[in-house]
């Protein structure tokens, strides 16, 4: 109502409209207005002089008139108008600012990101997008951020997250008129986000009828590159063992030609193995072996040379990790009676300083025992085979030799195979006249855990008494178990000059998921299985069968120097005891991380029966390459019972190792290690052609196109202006206005006048 009446006074226009800005609440206003005007009211009413009740109303609205305009004016008024004007819509460039735009394999010899600036700036493409679109650039790797223009761009990103940029510019501008993203790129979302955030990203453009231009930078296949895509390791290596590596590498331009394969442990070569590349695009497993010579978690990396004229040289070398620890596994091994293999399988145990020996072995019919490797006579081993979970858990590793199932009670089976099911403990069966299905093994706890079947026909088991030659098959003689030689070629002379073997337990064929290391060469496949070596994972430990029983002729038949018997047993017991998990341990997601990215720190807990600890305060020590040490608090992971889990952000690069170190209860220091290493990342090198197929879908599904960077020349054209309005808002201040001033002093010298006229003071 006010503001029409303004307008009928032509102190307003019809898209103006009265406003006020006090923050006084409006009932301190009202209260204050009533009491002035009534304070004036009472006043003239109670004039000594007469006066006329008409003159007396006169001068009462002449006093209040003024009043009012002092409170209008005390409510800050200001006339608001507002005006709706066109304008342009945004234009959202994101420009790939990860390392492999450093890559230079552009016209001319630049590199990506030149050719980017040269076309989008020095080309004036921009300033041409900037007349049509209100401009808004990105520049994006592993994160994504605001750049006032190209020239910030300079490849240094350690990833490319492509879903995260388009996710972040559609999320900034969200509800806002924007015309279309151009995503200027090479096409790499390297950084393990999936496809599904990517897809996500584009449907939400979609939705919006925001298509997305794809500007592809750099050539689909690299001409001239060698690139190590892999190396794979063991995670564990026993000390004193040769350990092989599974390097995988891919070439383009160099087929036919000799390189070097080094192995580097710090800045020494400690073995290099040629190679002769393949053609392009070709990609080559190449087998290294290696013995390391010093114990600890050790840094390696795999690398070849830069080639001439190799456009990539970033990817040509890998850094990897090899745990050497020394540590002392402790083995629990049963025996029926002192046989031969027995003597001689112990003797050569004994001799390892990584094996911890504890040995049972049944000496008289009435089931009298003789003990050797025990710690403490009075108490270990006292009543025979461990009956509860504390005593057995205490061993790393169990092997059970010539001796019936029925030596021990059916809860002991049941605990052995909990041993390995839980604990992660080892299990080794030795064959005899009284293993596997002989000794009545089948049917019970113990099969489920041995790689073997112990079920099958009749004829086709049982014991078998010829001589043969031990031979590793296809998968074995590059298992680390039956590994005597540094090559291939010299293991498989050393396994064919060793002497025959006699006899073994046939068993019903190996189990699915089951290795099989070695057989019996002249077994007929009609009259069984020939399976002589076999193992297989079994719950969180591992298990193996040695079917046969006459090793010992090895020792009789070898010159006495020969260490081939001690060297098979000590890494067939090695590998079921040394990989056998402790009552903490500790892990990091992955072994080799970029600079500032996170490092996700692990550990489990366990009690002497190898349930989870809850509850505990465990913390991991970092300590980096300049030996300075950090402490980061693990907090128990809700949901996983026994697993704590923090966070280390390292600031240096290189090799760190993470120690976790608990107080037991009973006062024993449990502790365990890992490491990684801080590099630059090689993913960005890797497999670093354009991928203008998934380029081209991308922008297909957004409604948009796709262009290399050639023809980027074409997008002034391509996208459509989207129509858009702007509201502006002014506020004009009426305490300014002369008419209100004008107003107050007229009523005010109207009142005075009047009063002198009548004779009132």
């Amino acid at each position: 109502m006010i503001d029409s009446f303004l307008y009928a006074l032509g102190l307003i226009g019809a898209s103006e409209h009265l406003s006020f800005r006090t923050t006084i609440p409006i009932w301190v206003i009202v209260l204050f207005t009533l009491s002035v005007a009534g304070l004036v009211v009472l006043f003239y009413r109670r004039m000594p002089v007469a006066t006329s009740t008409p003159m007396k109303s006169l001068l009462t609205s002449l006093k209040i008139l003024p009043l009012l305009l002092v409170v209008f004016c005390l409510m800050e008024p200001v006339i608001v108008s507002s005006e709706v004007s066109p304008r342009r819509g945004f234009l959202l460039m994101l420009f790939d600012d990860s390392g492999s735009m450093g890559i230079q394999d552009a016209t001319q010899g630049l590199s990506r990101v030149e050719a980017v600036k040269r076309r989008f700036g020095d080309d004036g493409l921009l300033e041409e997008l900037a007349a049509q679109f209100r401009l808004r650039s990105y520049r994006f790797a592993d994160r994504t951020e605001r750049v006032p223009g190209i020239g910030e761009l300079d490849a240094s990103g350690t990833a490319t997250d492509m879903a995260g940029a388009l996710a972040q510019a559609a999320g900034e501008f969200r509800d806002l008129p924007v015309a279309a993203v151009v995503l200027v790129t090479d096409g790499a979302d390297n950084t393990g986000t999936g496809t599904d955030k990517l897809a996500n990203a584009a449907a939400y453009l979609a939705s919006q009828d925001t298509p997305v231009h794809a500007v592809g930078v750099g050539r689909e296949r690299i001409d001239r590159d060698v690139e190590i895509l892999k190396v794979a390791a063991s995670d564990r290596v026993t000390e004193g063992t040769i350990t092989d590596l599974v390097v995988t590498l891919r070439s383009s331009g160099y087929s036919g030609r000799s390189v070097d394969l080094n192995i580097r442990e710090g800045g020494r070569v400690v073995e290099t193995v040629p190679v002769r590349l393949g053609g392009d695009g070709d990609i080559q497993r190449v087998q290294v072996f290696l013995s390391p010579e010093s114990p600890g978690i050790l840094e390696y990396s795999a690398e070849v040379a830069p080639q001439n004229a190799e456009t990539i040289a970033e990817n040509n070398a890998q850094a990897f990790l090899l745990d050497n620890r020394s540590k002392t596994g402790r083995v629990l091994y049963v025996e029926g009676y002192p046989r031969r293999e027995f003597k001689f399988i112990r003797r050569a145990l004994e001799e390892d300083p990584r094996i911890d020996l504890v040995s049972i072995v049944r000496i008289s019919p009435d089931g009298r025992i003789y003990r050797q490797g025990i710690r403490d006579p009075k108490q270990e081993l006292t009543a025979g085979y461990p009956r509860t979970r504390e005593e057995l858990f205490a061993y790393d590793a169990v092997v059970f030799g010539d001796i019936e199932a029925d030596w021990f009670t059916p809860e002991q089976l049941r605990l052995t195979e909990a041993f390995v099911s839980d604990r992660g403990g080892g299990f080794l069966m030795i064959g005899g006249l009284s293993a596997f299905r002989e000794g009545g093994y089948a049917g019970t706890p113990i099969e489920d855990v041995l790689p073997v079947r112990l079920t099958g026909e009749d004829w086709a088991m049982g014991i078998v008494d010829h001589a043969f030659l031990l031979e590793p098959d296809a998968e074995g003689i590059d298992h680390p178990l039956l590994r005597f030689g540094s090559t291939r070629e010299e293991n498989n002379t050393i396994w064919s000059e060793l002497p025959e073997l006699i006899g073994y337990n046939r068993i019903g064929g190996a189990k699915p998921g089951a290795a099989v290391l070695a057989i019996d060469p002249k077994a007929d496949a009609l009259e069984g299985s020939n399976v002589i070596l076999a193992v297989q994972r079994y719950g969180r430990g591992r298990s193996m069968a040695f079917t046969g029983f006459s090793t010992w002729r090895w020792q009789m038949h070898l010159p006495s120097e020969d260490q081939s018997h001690e060297r098979f047993w000590r890494q067939m017991v090695r590998w079921t005891a040394l990989y056998a998990p402790g009552r903490v341990s500790v892990a990091t997601d992955r072994t080799n991380y970029g600079g500032h990215e996170p490092v996700v720190i692990e550990s489990r807990l366990f009690d002497p029966e190898f349930e989870p600890v809850d509850g505990a305060e465990v913390w991991a020590d970092v300590t980096g390459p300049a030996g300075r040490t950090e402490a980061v608090r693990l907090e128990r992971t809700l949901g996983r019972s026994g697993m704590y889990r923090g966070e280390f952000r390292p600031s240096l690069g290189g090799m760190h190792k993470v120690e976790v170190s608990v107080r037991s209860g009973d006062g024993e220091l449990l502790r365990d290690q890992t490491g990684f290493t801080v590099a630059p990342s090689a993913t960005e090198f890797t497999n670093a052609g354009l991928r203008r197929e998934e380029l081209e879908r991308l922008a297909a599904s957004t409604g948009g196109t796709y262009l290399p960077l050639t023809d980027a020349g074409q997008l002034p054209e391509l996208i459509q202006p989207v129509e858009d309005t702007a509201t502006s808002i002014r506020e004009r201040d009426l305490r300014d206005a002369p008419f209100l001033f004008a107003a107050i002093l007229l009523f005010l010298s109207a009142e005075w006048f009047l009063r002198r006229q009548k004779g009132l003071s």
